[in-house]
């Protein structure tokens, strides 16, 4: 039920305008694809009147409301924080991917304290319980196996400030000014130049959040450049602040650090941080239970749970439950993906199959689950429709597919 809760959170957040980027694809989606969440939905915003959710309910702003809702994944019950209490600097929500959407019996990973006004709650409250109510009841069983896409492609790569302003860098180019940063948008490239910026002004932390199907650049304000792989999502300060450079990457990313032997540069993912003074890496957190590091040039330390391992160029350092191990990696194939391939080498058609729907943003479920574990090696490109990949794999295994009603892919 818990799961189930959070959706009704979430319709909250959306009608109140606080919600982000990855959350809103996840709850649109329920919203196309599940008939009873669809008449939830329909049901709560005729509750509203359009001019409050236009405007933010801000005529409630004035009565007598000291409190204000919060949820948090530790504790999902509704708890009071003072109004004019300050937002944590660091509670922005990290991009879910295909990877960590819960099913029906699991929780939505959730560490932002989100703020919605008590006036959407109240009246909502009934119609959310009872429907929701019978929701769990009438849904159907979950199944095994089944990535569900998120972050959708038609919502564009997405900028969120520290206020929750979001700005869709896929249709705004040119140059954008934010608040006091001016920052250029052009050829799939976001650049903060460090010129525009005065280290006296107050920090601003962003979030940049890369859907399914696409990839984007950006170059940092100390000049490092950061080429972020799809289902991806990168959060930073603008700008850096004290001695240090830091970002936090969910997902897949390219990075090249510019040197600065004064401010050391950090990546930080779920489980993992990896510090260079100057280098040019691959990380990827897809799998938070298992964190790839590839160094392509320089040096870099990677720190996992108390232990620390230094890389040389050509060596990938694996972080799972057990350590981290440290074996060499073919640079044509881990970086690929900068160019729209993905190669695979006695891969399994499991982890074939989490590639789809961060490439191209479709649902995939095994039939039979014994051919989960079959290798394969072949190459997939981006630019090529899906099915061109499925009928080469088709053709020279044993391996079948198809699309159900709903635009399910199907292993066989």
């Amino acid at each position: 039920m818990r799961a189930n809760f959070k959706i009704q959170q979430l319709m909250m957040e959306k009608i109140g305008r606080v919600i982000n980027a990855a959350d809103e694809a996840y709850l649109d989606h329920l919203i196309e694809t599940d008939s009873v969440v669809a008449a939830v939905w329909h049901q709560t915003v005729k509750l509203y009147a359009p001019e409050d959710i236009n405007n933010g309910f801000s005529r409630f702003d004035q009565l007598a409301w000291q409190d204000i809702i919060t949820f948090s994944h530790d504790n999902p019950t509704p708890v009071s924080m003072p109004w004019e209490k300050e937002k944590p600097a660091d509670t922005i929500m990290p991009l879910v991917t295909p990877e960590n959407l819960p099913s029906d019996n699991e929780d939505i990973a959730d560490s932002r304290p989100r703020r919605i006004h008590p006036a959407l709650w109240a009246a909502a409250a009934t119609l959310l319980i009872g429907a929701f109510a019978a929701w769990w009841l009438l849904k159907p069983s979950p199944v095994s196996h089944q990535h569900i896409n998120l972050a959708d492609k038609k919502h564009g790569v997405q900028l969120q400030l520290a206020n929750g302003k979001v700005v869709n860098l896929s249709t705004d180019s040119g140059n954008i000014t934010l608040q006091q940063l001016q920052l250029t948008n052009n050829n799939k490239t976001l650049s903060l130049a460090t010129s525009t910026i005065d280290s006296s002004e107050r920090n601003e932390k962003l979030t940049l959040a890369v859907p399914v199907g696409l990839d984007y650049k950006v170059k940092l304000p100390d000049g490092s450049d950061v080429w972020l792989n799809s289902a991806t999502t990168m959060r930073f300060s603008v700008p850096f602040q004290g001695k240090i450079r830091e970002v936090s990457i969910d997902g897949e990313a390219f990075v090249s650090v510019a040197k600065d032997a004064e401010r050391p540069f950090f990546v930080h993912t779920a489980r993992s941080t990896v510090q260079v003074l100057g280098t040019s890496f691959n990380v990827n957190s897809y799998n938070n239970s298992i964190i790839k590091v590839s160094l392509v040039e320089g040096s870099v330390k990677m720190k996992e749970m108390g232990k620390e391992v230094t890389l040389k160029p050509g060596q990938q350092a694996i972080a799972t439950n057990n350590g981290i191990r440290i074996q060499p990696f073919d640079e044509s194939e881990e970086l690929s993906w900068r160019r729209g391939v993905f190669f695979f080498s006695n891969t399994t058609l499991a982890d074939i199959a989490r590639i789809l729907p961060r490439w191209f943003g479709i649902p995939v479920i095994m039939d039979n689950n014994s051919i989960a574990t079959e290798t394969f090696t072949g190459s997939l490109e981006r630019s090529q429709p899906v099915t061109v990949f499925l009928d080469n794999l088709k053709s020279t295994t044993t391996v079948d597919y198809y699309f159900d009603k709903n635009g399910q892919l199907h292993f066989k």
